[in-house]
């Protein structure tokens, strides 16, 4: 039942513009339900297969419905986190390049006025 109500706090995923809160969030739901290592490895016994389904289902419950369709093949939390990862994460050098781009496009747009 506590889960209900601290998915209803995640916002939802809807891409770039949110990834790192929601990942922040959304790594933090899975600490307090004991399974945040889901994330980070996959899983193979019965028990432990079981708790990678409840913590991949719980991760698209907080996930915009129209990016389903680019989730829909994960097969584990892991993979589903990687592919998150990879198409939102601006960390590193894409993101660094994007906020120099968006200051430039900024300075300009304001020079230009």
């Amino acid at each position: 039942m506590a889960t209900n109500s601290f998915l209803t706090s995640i916002p939802k995923l809807k891409g770039r513009e949110n990834y790192d809160e929601w990942a922040f969030a959304a790594e933090n739901l899975l600490i307090l339900e004991g399974v945040a290592d889901c994330i980070k490895q996959e899983r193979s016994a019965a028990t432990a297969v079981a708790e990678d389904a409840k913590a991949k289902a719980k991760l698209i419950l907080t996930i915009d419905p129209s990016l389903y369709v680019h989730i829909k093949k994960a097969g584990s939390t892991k993979d589903l986190w990687q592919k998150l990862k990879s198409m939102f994460d601006d960390s590193g050098f894409q993101g660094e390049s994007h906020c120099y781009v968006t200051s430039y496009q900024f300075a300009w747009t304001v020079a230009n006025l």
